[in-house]
C-alpha cells in the first residue's frame, strides 16, 4: 500500500513539474524546428556507436549544423537534456522531442564523438549543413543597438575581435522595468537615472571591447517610441514616462568622428536622417542589427526597419548580420548553461536569411564578455544589499528559476561558446 502511495505521489509530482517546465517555453517542445536550410555543404551521415565521420571538406566552412531527431525521454523533464561535442555542451528544452540542430562549427576533428545525457535519438541518420561566410573582421563594421546592452549581448566577442567598429545605440531605454524604484520616490526620477546610466554604459562599456569612445554614439530617442514615430511621422514623440523632458540631453554625438546634428526633434524623419548620415560617413561592409521577424521587441524591429528604408534610399549594398536578443517564442533562448553552444532557435514557420554565421568565442573571450555584461548597470541587481526584503526576493527568484527551469539571465544566455547571426545579403525587403 505504501509503495503504491509513493508511486502515486511521485507521478503527481512528475506531472506537475513536466507541466510547469513545458509551459514556460510558450511553444510545443515536441514539435520539429522548421528550417529549410539551403547551404553549399549538404551531407548525409550515419551515427555508429555514438561516432560520426565528417567529410574532409567540413574544414572549408566556418559554420556547421547537424540535423538530428530526438524522441521522448521521461527523464528530460527533471534533468535538462544535452549533447556534448569536443567539450562544448548543446542543451535542449525540458521534454524536447523532434528535429533539432546542433551547432558544430567549433569542431576541429573529422571523427566526432557524441556524448548525450537525458535524451534519446529517434534515428541514427543525420544531415550536415555548412556555410562559408568569409566574414573579414578587418573591414568596417556598424552595430545598431536599440538599447545600451544589445551590442554586448549579441556581438561583444565579434566586435572585440574586429578592427574597425562603430556602435550606435538608438534609444535611451528609460522605459520598461523600474530598476531603481527602491531608491527613488517616483518612477520619473528612477527612469531619469536609468536613462543616464544606460547612456553612460552605451558609451563606455565598448571600451572593454577595444572600441574607441569616438566610435560609440547614443542617438537619444525615447525607449519604446520608434514604432509610434514610424506610424505618426508628422508628430513628435514623448517618453512613456510622464514629465521626462527633452531627449537631447541623452544624445551624445559631439565627441564622435561622425558628424550629426547635436539637437533633433523626436520624429521618425530625424531617426532616418541619423542612420543615413551614419551609413554614408562610415560606409560599413557589415551591419549588425536585430532580425525583425524573430525578435519581439518593437525598438529592435523598427531599428532594422528604418535601416532597410535608408539602405534602399542610398543604394548601399552590404551584409547584414542579424541577431535576436528577445526571441518571439521564448525569452529563455538560448537554452542551457553558460559556456554552452548557441544553435538555431525554435520557430513555427521559416523566416528569411541567406546564410548563418557562427562566431566562436574561446574561453578567454567568454570571460571578457562576462565582465562586459557585468559592467552594464541594467543587467545586474545592484540593490540586493539595501534590505533583507530585497535579498529575500532575489533568493526567491533564483530558487524559482531552478525549480521551473525558467532562467532569462543574460549572463547564462549570452556568455556562450559562440555568437550566432543570420546573414542577409540579398532581398533585404524580405525582412519586412
Amino acid at each position: 500500500m505504501i509503495f503504491y502511495s509513493f508511486i502515486t505521489i511521485f507521478f503527481i509530482i512528475y506531472l506537475f513539474v513536466a507541466f510547469k517546465r513545458a509551459k514556460k517555453y510558450k511553444y510545443n517542445t515536441s514539435k520539429d524546428y522548421l528550417y529549410d536550410l539551403k547551404s553549399p555543404l549538404l551531407y548525409e551521415l550515419t551515427l555508429s556507436k555514438n561516432s560520426l565521420t565528417l567529410p574532409l571538406e567540413h574544414k572549408e566552412f566556418d559554420t556547421l549544423f547537424l540535423k538530428i531527431s530526438l524522441k521522448f525521454c521521461p527523464f528530460s523533464y527533471f534533468l535538462k537534456p544535452f549533447i556534448e561535442l569536443e567539450g562544448v555542451k548543446h542543451f535542449f528544452e525540458y521534454g524536447a522531442k523532434g528535429v533539432r540542430y546542433l551547432n558544430i562549427s567549433h569542431i576541429k576533428n573529422a571523427e566526432l564523438i557524441l556524448t548525450y545525457k537525458y535524451l534519446k535519438l529517434q534515428t541514427k541518420n543525420m544531415t550536415l549543413y555548412g556555410y562559408n561566410n568569409a566574414i573579414d573582421l578587418t573591414k568596417k563594421i556598424l552595430i545598431l543597438a536599440p538599447h545600451a546592452d544589445d551590442a554586448e549581448i549579441a556581438a561583444f566577442g565579434l566586435y572585440k575581435t574586429a578592427k574597425d567598429v562603430t556602435i550606435v545605440t538608438t534609444t535611451i531605454g528609460e522605459h520598461g522595468m523600474c530598476n531603481y524604484c527602491d531608491l527613488y520616490k517616483d518612477k520619473t526620477t528612477a527612469s531619469l537615472k536609468k536613462a543616464e546610466l544606460r547612456t553612460y554604459d552605451a558609451l563606455c562599456v565598448p571600451l572593454l571591447g577595444g572600441v574607441d569612445i569616438k566610435n560609440s554614439l547614443t542617438l537619444g530617442y525615447f525607449g519604446g517610441s520608434l514604432k509610434w514615430m514610424s506610424e505618426h511621422p508628422n508628430e513628435m514623440a514623448t517618453s512613456l514616462r510622464k514629465e521626462f523632458g527633452d531627449m537631447n540631453s541623452f544624445r551624445k554625438v559631439s565627441h564622435a568622428d561622425i558628424e550629426l546634428p547635436l539637437h533633433v526633434e523626436p520624429r521618425f524623419d530625424s531617426f532616418l536622417n541619423d542612420l543615413e548620415q551614419i551609413i554614408l560617413q562610415t560606409q560599413p561592409e557589415y551591419i549588425i542589427t536585430s532580425h525583425p521577424q524573430i525578435d519581439s521587441h518593437p525598438d529592435h524591429k523598427y531599428t532594422t526597419y528604418a535601416l532597410i528604408e535608408v539602405l534602399k534610399k542610398i543604394g548601399l549594398t552590404c551584409k547584414l548580420l542579424t541577431y535576436t536578443n528577445h526571441l518571439s517564442f521564448s525569452e529563455t533562448y538560448p537554452i542551457g548553461e553558460m559556456h554552452s553552444a548557441i544553435t538555431l532557435p525554435p520557430n513555427k514557420k521559416p523566416f528569411y536569411f541567406d546564410s548563418v554565421y557562427s562566431f566562436e568565442l574561446d574561453e578567454s573571450l567568454q570571460k571578457d564578455k562576462f565582465f562586459a555584461l557585468e559592467a552594464i548597470h541594467d543587467l545586474r541587481d545592484s540593490l540586493v544589499s539595501i534590505s533583507i526584503k530585497k535579498a529575500y526576493k532575489q533568493f526567491s527568484k533564483m530558487l524559482k528559476r531552478v525549480l521551473t527551469g525558467k532562467d532569462k539571465s543574460y549572463f547564462k544566455r549570452a556568455v556562450r561558446a559562440n555568437e550566432l547571426f543570420f546573414v542577409v545579403e540579398h532581398n533585404i525587403d524580405k525582412l519586412l
